[in-house]
């Protein structure tokens, strides 16, 4: 739930940002995710993002869609983003690290749509250079908070021995 509610966050903080563009006739829909390697049913990443993207897009009424890669690699993913690009996205979803380096790629390639990275930053396949674009929204979760969670959870539970 969490997921979505940073979701719908996200994609209301882009079209706040695109409220004063003005454009031509729509070719597809403003808003598409693309999956990684899973589906939109997969009870995980995929599926909590498109539930997001969903749930806005009806709220808002702004036509939406789901694109999933014919490859779960770099190339396949920056050719989905070309394909939602070409059909005339505004705002491009990308559930997760495994969009990064394809991210680096496309936030330079197509500056004038918008980006939601979820769980990622761009990079470089080698690692050498982080960069994100004005036109990012890189969301990061904070990881280790569920740690010190479940930690504090066992010590309240009586468990104060390690090992």
């Amino acid at each position: 739930m969490k997921k979505i509610i940073t979701i719908i966050l996200a994609i209301m903080l882009v079209t706040i940002s695109l409220a004063g563009c003005s454009g031509g006739a729509l070719n597809g829909p403003d808003i598409t995710l693309i999956t990684d390697k899973g589906n939109i049913d997969d009870k995980s990443f995929n599926q909590g993002s498109w539930e997001g993207v969903v749930e806005f897009g009806k709220r808002e009424k702004i036509p939406h869609t789901y694109i999933k890669p014919e490859e779960g690699s770099d190339a396949g993913y920056l050719d989905a983003i070309d394909l939602a690009a070409e059909g005339g996205a505004k705002v491009i979803v990308t559930p997760g690290y495994l969009f990064e380096v394809a991210m680096f790629e496309a936030q330079t390639r197509y500056p004038e749509i918008k980006f939601i990275l979820l769980d990622g930053s761009p990079h470089t396949a080698d690692y050498e250079i982080f960069d994100t674009k004005p036109n990012v929204a890189s969301i990061l979760y904070a990881e280790e908070q569920t740690g010190y969670f479940a930690g504090y959870a066992a010590v309240k539970d009586g468990m104060t021995n390690l090992g």
